[in-house]
Order: C-alpha cells, then sequence, then structure tokens
C-alpha cells in the first residue's frame, strides 16, 4: 500500500530545497551567489543538513538520497505500528495502518503527510508518531524524548506534537500552567534580546513585504485558501466526529485533543498572520497541526466501517460512506477529489445520525433528495477521473498514466482486503480457498508495485545520478557568475553543483527574510516579460496580464534583463532567440515541459538548450 500510494519521482519538489542546502553544507562556496543562501534560510532551524550532507559526501548524491528516503520512510511506518498497536489489537492494527496510508488526503493541498519526497517532515512525523504512542501508553519521559528529536529535525512539524504532550499530561494542573507561563516569559525576554527565531514575536510584515509573501506563499494565509483547502478541512473534522462517536472514552480524548489543537492552529494563524501579520506567526505556520488529527482520524476508519457494516440499522449510510472513502482514495492521487468526496462524507454522516436514532431508512422525501445528489456526484467523479487520469494524465514528474497505475494497484490489493475482513465477520463465507487466492493477488500486486515504484523520468534520472557536470555543458557556460536555467533549477544546483541566479523555487525563502523577499521580487520583476516556462506553468510565478505567454523572449528584452542583472553569467533558454547566436547543449535526456499554444497547455520536449552569455551581451 505504501509503495503504491507513494512512488519514487527522484528529487523533486520540496526535496529540492533540503538537497541544496545540503550541498551547500558541504561545499558553500560553490553557492555564494545563489539567491536562495543570499540573506540566509530555513536550514538554520533544522539539523537534517548536518545528516544529509555527510551522507552525501560518503555514498554520492543519488546513493545518499535513496538510502535516506527508505530509511525515513521505515521510521515512519514504524512510528505509525507503534501508535495504531496503541489503540488496536490483533489484524486490526494492520488495518488501522491501512486507512492511515491509503488515504493519505490533500495530495497538492497543505495537510499531507507521509510524503514521497525526501524532507525533514516525514523524519519528523515518524518521531511526533512515536512521541504520541508513547503519550498512549503514558510514558511521559520517552515521549518528551521522541519530540525534543523532532523539534531539532523540523520544528513546525513537531509544535503539534509538543502542545499535544502538554495539555494530554499537564492541561488540568494549575503547575503545569505555571510553568508554561515561565516559558512564556522566557520567550519573551529572548524576543526582546533579538534572539532568533523568538524575536520575530515582536516583528510585523511591512506592506511591501507582505505583497510578495502572498503572491509567492498564499496556502500561508487562511483567507487565500480556496474550495480545496477548506474541504479538506471539513472533511478531516467530520471524519474524527465519526470516529468519536463509537470510540472508547480514552480514544474521544485523544481524538478530541488532536482535533482541537489542528482547528486552533488555523484559528490562530487566521488571528495572528491574517489579521495581525505577525512574522512567527506566519512563520510558524500553525496551520500544519492538522496534518496530526488528519492522521489519527484516518486509523479509525477500518473500525468503523467494519463495526458499521454490522449494524442492522444501517441501511444506506454504509453504502454512503464506502462511496466516500472510494472518493477519498482518489483524493490521495489527486486533491481535486475532495470537492466531492467532502460532500459524500456529509450526506453519509447525516443520513447515519438519522438512520440510528429512528432505526428505520429514510423517508421517501429524504430519499428523492438523496439520489439526485448521488446521480450528481457520480456523473461529475466519472468526468473528473477521465479528465484527470485518462485525457491528460500528469507527465511532469513520471511517465503518463503512471499515477492511474499506482491506483490500480492498491485497488488490486484494497478489494480482496475488503472481501478478506468481511469474511472472517460473517460465518458461512462461500469461498473455501479464499485464503490462497487473496494470498495471489496480493504478491502479484506487491511484484507489480516494487516493479513501477521508480517512475523518474530519464531527464530527472540523468541529473539524479550524474556524479560530475558533463564537459560538453561546462565549456560552453558563463563562468564565476550564477546562471539562469529556464524550466529546472536542478540543473545548475544539482547537475552543475553551482549557483542559480533566479527561479521560482527560490522565492519560497521571502517568508522568511525581507531582503530575501525583495531581492528575489526584484529579479522575478525583471525576468517577467521573457515569459519563460517559468511564467507559464509554475504557480507562484505568473505571466504578465496583457502579454502572450507563449513564443520566445526577443533580442531587446534579453539585453536589458542582462543590462539590469550585472551579477547575472547568463541565462539558458529553450528557445533560440532570433538575431543572437548562442551557444547550444544537446542534452542526452529529452527534457519536457508545458507551453501554451492558442490559450490551451500541452507537452513538449527538447534536448536543446540556447545560452546566451551576458557580459557579451552587455
Amino acid at each position: 500500500m505504501w509503495l503504491a500510494t507513494r512512488p519514487y519521482r527522484g528529487i523533486l519538489l520540496d526535496s529540492e530545497y533540503y538537497t541544496v542546502q545540503a550541498l551547500h553544507f558541504l561545499w558553500p562556496d560553490h553557492y555564494t551567489d545563489d539567491l536562495y543562501f543570499a540573506n540566509g534560510s530555513q536550514d538554520q532551524f533544522s539539523i537534517f543538513s548536518r545528516i544529509y550532507g555527510p551522507a552525501i559526501a560518503l555514498f554520492g548524491l543519488w546513493n545518499a538520497h535513496i538510502t535516506l528516503i527508505l530509511l525515513s520512510q521505515i521510521a515512519w511506518l514504524s512510528g505509525l505500528f507503534y501508535l495504531a498497536k496503541g489503540f488496536f489489537q490483533g489484524r486490526w492494527v494492520y488495518l488501522a495502518m491501512v486507512g492511515a496510508i491509503v488515504f493519505p488526503g490533500s495530495v497538492g493541498l497543505v495537510f499531507h503527510y507521509g510524503e514521497s519526497v525526501l524532507t525533514p517532515r516525514i523524519l519528523a512525523e515518524a518521531l511526533t508518531l512515536f512521541a504520541l504512542g508513547a503519550i498512549w501508553r503514558a510514558q511521559i519521559l520517552p515521549s518528551l524524548g521522541f519530540l525534543i528529536l523532532g523539534l531539532l529535525i523540523h520544528p513546525l512539524m513537531t509544535l503539534p506534537g509538543i502542545i499535544f504532550w502538554f495539555l494530554w499530561f499537564f492541561g488540568r494542573q494549575k503547575a503545569g500552567w505555571l510553568a508554561c507561563a515561565l516559558a512564556g516569559i522566557v520567550i519573551l525576554g529572548l524576543a526582546g534580546s533579538g534572539v532568533q527565531p523568538f524575536v520575530r514575536l515582536i516583528q510585523k510584515f511591512d506592506p511591501v513585504w507582505l505583497q510578495i509573501v502572498r503572491q509567492r506563499s498564499p496556502f500561508c494565509f487562511i483567507f487565500q485558501w480556496g474550495m480545496g483547502e477548506w474541504s479538506a478541512v471539513i472533511h478531516t473534522v467530520l471524519l474524527t466526529l465519526w470516529a468519536i462517536q463509537k470510540a472508547e472514552h480514552n480514544e474521544r480524548q485523544f481524538l478530541k485533543l488532536a482535533s482541537l489543537i489542528g482547528v486552533g492552529g488555523i484559528i490562530l494563524s487566521f488571528l495572528g498572520g491574517d489579521l495581525l501579520k505577525n512574522v512567527l506567526i506566519l512563520d510558524a505556520q500553525l496551520w500544519r497541526a492538522m496534518w496530526m488529527v488528519n492522521l489519527v482520524s484516518h486509523l479509525f476508519v477500518a473500525q468503523r466501517l467494519t463495526l458499521l457494516s454490522r449494524d442492522s440499522y444501517s441501511y444506506h449510510a454504509r453504502s454512503l460512506w464506502m462511496g466516500a472513502f472510494l472518493l477519498t482514495l482518489l483524493a490521495g492521487f489527486h486533491g481535486g477529489f475532495y470537492l466531492l468526496a467532502t460532500p459524500l462524507v456529509a450526506m453519509a454522516f447525516l443520513v447515519e445520525q438519522w438512520e440510528e436514532q429512528v432505526h428505520n431508512p429514510l423517508p421517501l422525501w429524504a430519499y428523492w433528495l438523496v439520489t439526485p445528489f448521488l446521480l450528481i456526484v457520480l456523473f461529475m467523479t466519472t468526468y473528473f477521473f477521465w479528465e484527470v487520469f485518462i485525457v491528460e494524465p500528469s507527465q511532469e514528474s513520471g511517465p503518463p498514466h503512471a499515477i492511474l497505475t499506482n491506483l490500480v494497484l492498491v485497488l488490486i490489493a484494497l478489494i480482496p482486503m475488503c472481501i478478506g475482513t468481511r469474511k472472517e465477520s460473517h460465518a458461512g463465507f462461500p469461498f473455501k480457498s479464499f485464503d490462497r487466492v487473496y494470498f495471489g493477488i496480493i504478491s502479484l500486486s506487491l511484484l507489480g508495485t516494487v516493479m513501477a515504484w521508480d517512475q523518474r523520468s530519464s531527464w530527472v534520472k540523468n541529473i539524479d545520478e550524474s556524479s560530475v557536470p558533463p564537459a560538453s555543458l561546462s565549456e560552453i557556460l558563463p563562468q564565476g557568475r550564477s546562471i539562469y536555467w529556464e524550466g529546472d533549477v536542478t540543473v545548475p544546483w544539482f547537475l552543475l553543483r553551482r549557483s542559480s541566479y533566479f527561479s521560482c523555487a527560490q522565492g519560497t525563502g521571502s517568508l522568511f527574510s525581507r531582503e530575501t523577499a525583495l531581492n528575489y521580487w526584484q529579479r522575478y520583476r525583471s525576468f517577467q516579460p521573457l515569459h519563460t516556462t517559468d511564467f507559464s506553468t509554475d504557480s507562484y510565478c505568473d505571466p504578465l496580464s496583457n502579454k502572450e505567454t507563449s513564443g520566445p523572449p526577443t533580442h531587446g528584452q534579453v539585453e536589458k534583463v542582462c543590462h539590469d542583472n550585472p551579477m547575472l553569467g547568463g541565462m539558458v533558454l529553450l528557445h533560440p532567440v532570433e538575431g543572437m547566436h548562442p551557444k547550444i547543449w544537446n542534452s542526452p535526456a529529452p527534457f519536457k515541459y508545458q507551453e501554451i499554444f492558442d490559450h490551451d497547455r500541452r507537452w513538449v520536449t527538447t534536448n536543446h538548450f540556447y545560452i546566451y552569455d551576458c557580459p557579451a551581451q552587455r
């Protein structure tokens, strides 16, 4: 289940940031002029680079990456097992784990957990899961030890666990709150003394800085969340309420406290970030606490569904819940399905409340309300599934239809698992040889999943596994200054091991540094008229509203960028510029990107890159 829902796609997304931080830890001189490190980075608040960097020096980049990602995922699954074994016994431990694995939720949104890429977040989550398991077992000091280690790895992901630990053990003790007040006084003292990151507690975003952050990192502002994010929040809240109803007393307390911390994080983020514009509150991203309640509620899915199947008063609710969880499973592969899953979860929840109260099926008038709703959901699901997985499958990080393949592998394993659970729950199951059939299906599914796990494109493989820069490229690139590489910042960062002058990805530090934000924005505005692929496909870089976003840059635009950026050594573009004479590099692997033609996006493949030396243009 884990391998099918989290295939390996290489050093992508946020893994790029933590990998270049590890490379910067090893060879700081190589990245001195890089925008990402010009004013420091969030690496100063984590020891992850102190682990990742030496591993790269010892094993090489790709070997270190694949080793750490496997170890981190094993640690995460071990933490999940430890937590689930506290709540459940026997086979229910593994069924609970399946619920947490196949319903990760929020792909493409902001509440995901158990990532498929290598970041310190997954390791901090693993330590937090061990801590939650120890908290459930009333082990105060071991749980605190896990959380302290988590704080060293990734403070933001561990913070919800710290709050949970305090409230669970000391929330009803006056001494605990006195200690909390004392800690607050110490933090204010550190803030007043200018100690990072506490000094940010008394700082406020000015209008210019705030505008840049809103454009680059809109997900940090609750007010800018879209329907997808709010659907995920409502989905988690409803699922938690559903789990609480049939849970035992201590389980209810656990679920209530986790949901309180998650929802409280969203409220505090809105008050302190959106309204008060406090730097520390926005940097802390307290809404990330939703990952914990999201995961814990998923642990109870299998048990609640099984109990519902045995309930003689459940006439329509069980079918509605099964449909809702099928859509939730799809949301794990594409976050857009939350827009359909959440309304169906709400409908299933309400129908179940009715049936449990009156012990009768829905009346005719309610039945005629539910039926059209289900038909609409079915139609929208079919249409959306066809568009997302069949007509226009994502090709950015792997082969076409790879996500559909993973979904099929999950369903192949899930269906016999559901049948097997029902077989054990009901006497007289007709298939006597089911166990052997089940074992064969699972074995074939596992084999197929392992074979399909590595879904890197040839381009990503070429960058990840190259130990030295290709001589054919290094010899024709401008030396001594950072470069701009259109479409993929990993080429200068990982393949060439040198500074990148600008990319949309490098703006992530704007949230943590005003100087980085201003520097990023100056370069952003300078490069925007080139309407390169960065400004047509990346959600963080918007094209100019009144300008065509197709076609190559002009001679004058390239010269102006070089003139306005004296520290820019050169540009590597995906198209030739009329009237200029570039050096051309033919890559050994094709690069795939999106372009806009007549207002329609389409995938384009090339292995030609056009190099323009900025000092020559000046």
